[in-house]
């Protein structure tokens, strides 16, 4: 009976390991389709117009409290009161400067127990002790673990404003896939696991982690508790940690599910710096070079990095530097050194990037990424502290010929920057074809004191031809060579008088428009230098011989085509200066009568241009006066009847353009809403029994004449020449549709 027990006993022990076998198997295999899914949106949170309005601040700690034991802080060293001190605890959009040495626990190696903390999320003092079985993951202090030193830094989000990019967000680290897991343990690696000793000093990662990657929602809310000063303990569960919907991915080593536990100690707070938003497709050309897709090991880059600005003395004007304006900074890079903030000469500063003078150009890569951003929310005058958070992207910035250090790259750094001057460069339509250069500031505000609006201007304007061999992009190519082509036109020279401006109409295809759209963006005695890439361009450049300066160029252009290879790109720099112009009608705030003879001008101009067949120019004039009088309100019976004869006349303009554009669609579009207001409009009908007989709409077009006719006996003769015109047009239309069928069916 004894040895039947026995192998009984062996039998059943057999079966029972066999049977653990396949459903750890099939376990893995689980995970592994679990983990390779996308990771399922959160459905959008309705948000009621009336809902409660509560403060920043109040909202970080509603959430602190709502994650419960998510969430678990104790503090370990609370700062000593002096005097009538009060603790400071930094609130929403704060920066905070703290040291912390992290650990990640696998959640059947937490020693103390999960379930029994109070509804306030105390603890008890077990809590206060990291688990014997937690893996040291990262430290930032000199004495544990061989810190750097230097404490990071992290600005308090509530995530309210849903902004998305934020100290600990992921979202533009690439698509919504689940970060890899690393394999189940086996058994045998379990049973190594509990009987080899480890402590939380001497088991570490193989690869580099940097504070960033550890900025959790959990530290975050803790911090936003804590005082300055004090040190606490701090348990955050996955929830609140890699598994948050807007957490980076965890470093090398840690599961998405493993448990952080934190040793925090909050330096000190401002509230003065602000966060920098980067483009990850400006990282990619002009941060770290060499990194455009995915890092060494194959693994997508994380999101950009993080840097925050600290403004010292405020800046002149509103306007900010933007790519392609040109620039002129002073600079000094320091690697963050321990002890708080460093100073440029003493026993604590790390400077790699003396005091220099930087010209460079905003956007074209001289600057490394993150300080190219920082400096983009600038003003002039302004000087600010920009600190750029530790990572391995610092390896290869390369900053005035320098690289940062090493103890930069784990530290971080700081630079100190003072942007001294910066000026206008602007892609004028977008496109890489026109660029205009600020030479001489005007007098005004840019853009309250620029003819934006079609008005009467007073210029003058040289134009010059050059030949490039390329592409030309910006103006350094033309700076230093002032001899690079002869001025082939000059309106000072060749103007009667020896020199009075040039009066135009803007709007009126006067000039190329590269040209007048330039003068568009100018102040009063701005002067500017204006860069068209390619002298023969259909749009931007010289379309008829009419135009002031055509004929010089084109003959010039003709000229150097013999030259030179046919094929080759030619440039054209116009320096133009505005006099003045004449300040079109305030539609808000002039009179009735006044707005009334602005637009009786626009339209005036809008049918010599039509005269002209210049459509384009001649539809953009009936449109903008079309749109100022729909923008008429509180009229009375009287000048609602002005403005709607006005409006009408224009509105009837407006279709004959579209129409000899052939766009006969908005024609009708536009007629429909004259007929709207007055269907027994006989001028309106007419109008658009021509588009539907454009559009084969034969029937409408019968009915529209007849009612015209009806409504105006006097166009009697001409009504029924055009019905005659619309049977012939339907019976030549009804014998193609015939043929064609007769040639497909045979």
């Amino acid at each position: 009976d004894t040895r039947g027990a026995r192998g009984a006993g062996r039998r059943f022990t057999m079966a029972s390991t066999s049977s653990a076998a396949t459903v750890r198997a099939d376990l893995i295999r689980w995970c592994e389709r679990v983990e390779s899914r996308d990771r399922r949106e959160a459905p959008p949170t309705p948000t009621l117009w009336n809902r409660e309005k509560i403060g920043k601040d109040v909202a970080l700690a509603r959430e602190l409290h709502l994650a419960g034991g998510a969430v678990r802080k104790r503090v370990t060293h609370a700062p000593s009161p002096s005097g009538d001190a009060v603790a400071v605890i930094p609130g929403h959009a704060w920066e905070v400067s703290f040291h912390v040495v992290a650990y990640a626990v696998r959640p059947d190696a937490v020693d103390a127990p999960r379930e029994g903390e109070g509804e306030t999320g105390e603890t008890d003092e077990t809590d206060a002790r990291v688990p014997s079985r937690a893996r040291l993951i990262l430290s930032t202090r000199a004495d544990v673990g061989g810190g750097c030193g230097a404490p990071h830094r992290l600005i308090l989000d509530d995530r309210s404003d849903g902004e998305q990019e934020s100290s600990n967000t992921a979202e533009a680290a690439g698509p919504t896939r689940r970060e890899r897991r690393r394999p189940l343990p086996s058994r045998d690696d379990e049973t190594d696991a509990r009987t080899s000793p480890s402590s939380p000093a001497t088991t570490t990662t193989s690869a580099a982690v940097y504070p960033g990657q550890l900025c959790v929602r959990g530290l975050e809310l803790a911090l936003a508790s804590m005082a300055i000063g004090e040190r606490c303990v701090v348990r955050v569960q996955p929830t609140y940690a890699y598994l948050h919907p807007r957490a980076r991915p965890p470093p090398r080593g840690v599961d998405v599910e493993d448990d952080i536990w934190l040793d925090v100690e909050s330096v000190r707070a401002s509230a003065r710096a602000t966060r920098i938003r980067i483009d990850a497709t400006r990282t990619r050309t002009d941060g770290a070079r060499g990194r455009t897709g995915d890092d060494e090991d194959g693994d997508p880059q994380g999101p950009p990095p993080v840097v925050h600005k600290t403004v010292t003395r405020e800046g002149e004007g509103w306007e900010s530097p933007r790519p392609p304006f040109e620039i002129v900074l002073e600079l000094v890079g320091r690697a963050c050194a321990p002890g708080g903030t460093n100073a440029e000469e003493g026993p604590n500063a790390s400077v790699f990037a003396p005091r220099t003078r930087v010209r460079c150009v905003s956007g074209d890569g001289t600057l490394p990424a993150p300080l190219s951003a920082a400096v983009d929310t600038m003003r002039v005058g302004e000087r600010s502290s920009v600190w750029c958070e530790p990572g391995a992207y610092l390896e290869d910035v390369v900053v005035c010929g320098r690289r940062v250090p090493a103890a930069g790259v784990a530290a971080g750094v700081e630079f100190e920057l003072a942007l001294e001057s910066m000026v206008h460069v602007r892609d004028v339509f977008g496109d890489g074809v026109v660029f205009k250069r600020r030479e001489k500031e005007g007098a005004g505000e840019f853009p309250a004191d620029c003819p934006v609006h079609d008005c009467t201007c007073r210029a003058h304007f040289s134009v010059r031809v050059l030949p490039s061999s390329g592409f030309i992009s910006g103006f350094s190519t033309h700076e230093t060579n002032d001899t690079a082509g002869k001025v082939v036109y000059d309106t000072r020279a060749l103007a009667p008088g020896g020199g009075h401006p040039l009066e135009f109409q803007l709007g009126c295809g006067t000039l190329p428009e590269a040209l007048e759209t330039s003068f568009r963006l100018a102040v009063p005695g701005e002067v500017a230098r204006v860069i068209l890439n390619d002298a023969t361009h259909p749009r931007h450049g010289y379309v008829g011989e009419d135009q002031p300066g055509a004929s010089a160029v084109f003959a010039a252009l003709a000229e150097l085509a013999k030259e030179t290879c046919p094929k080759q790109t030619v440039a054209l720099e116009f320096v133009a200066e505005l006099v003045g112009f004449d300040r079109p009608v305030n539609w808000h705030r002039a009179s009735l009568s006044a707005m009334l003879d602005e637009a009786r001008k626009l339209k005036d101009e809008g049918n010599e241009l039509l005269a002209g067949g210049k459509l384009a120019l001649a539809r953009s004039k009936y449109e903008k006066t079309v749109r100022n009088l729909e923008g008429l309100r509180g009229l009375d019976p009287a000048e609602h009847e002005a403005v709607y004869h006005l409006r009408r006349k224009t509105t009837l303009n407006l279709a004959a353009a579209l129409q000899r554009s052939g766009e006969h669609a908005d024609a009708i579009a536009r007629l429909e809403k004259l007929l709207d207001e007055d269907p027994d409009d006989a001028k309106a009908l007419w109008r658009r029994s021509v588009s539907f007989l454009a559009t084969h709409e034969h029937a409408r077009a019968r009915s529209d004449l007849s009612r015209c006719a009806e409504i105006d006996p006097s166009t009697a003769e001409e009504v029924r020449a055009q019905l005659r015109r619309v049977d012939q047009r339907e019976i030549e239309g009804v014998a193609r549709e015939r043929a064609v069928a007769e040639r497909a069916l045979g």
